[in-house]
């Protein structure tokens, strides 16, 4: 079975690449964008009270409930999040393993990261917002550009590609 862990910044397209793979894709947005088409919000908004009620940890549940659910069904599938500090995917890439074994599965895991220029991501959110409704602050597009580091063998995938 093939995992797939996306890494880059928000704007990077991690979500445009993981529609081209043809897994199962395990993303928390999923549910915020099921929360704000259910209320009829922005996803902006959705985000904001999913993150202010606490109901983002209920959709964390649901995004690791889908990766076990693909590890216990053979399905491969992608993970679509920012994955952007060593150490947060060396736990991931743990955590996924870890799984694998219990339901006594192969698991080959993929990192695919992104290096795209800041212009780029910049024009990309700007048309996102235009087009989705959905924004992200420049703020947090800097702070995660500043925090991200690059994936490496070391922290557990078996192999890496690189997207520009």
């Amino acid at each position: 079975m093939l995992t797939t862990i996306l890494v880059g910044s928000s704007g990077s397209g991690k979500s445009t690449h993981a529609k081209t793979l043809g897994q199962v894709i395990c993303s928390t947005d999923k549910y915020v964008e099921e929360q704000a088409n259910m209320l009829g919000i922005s996803y902006d908004n959705a985000f904001k009270m999913a993150q202010s009620t606490g109901i983002f940890k209920k959709f964390t549940r649901y995004f690791y409930d889908d990766i076990k659910y693909c590890i216990k069904n053979n399905k491969d599938f992608v993970i679509d999040r920012t994955n952007l500090s060593s150490e947060m995917r060396r736990n991931l890439i743990l955590k996924l393993r870890e799984m694998a074994r219990k339901y006594g599965k192969t698991i080959i895991i993929k990192g695919v990261y992104f290096v795209t220029p800041e212009n780029v991501i910049c024009q990309r959110l700007e048309h996102r917002t235009v087009i989705e409704s959905k924004s992200i602050p420049a703020s947090l597009v800097e702070e995660q550009i500043e925090k991200y580091e690059l994936p490496t063998i070391e922290e557990g995938f078996d192999y890496l590609i690189k997207k520009l």
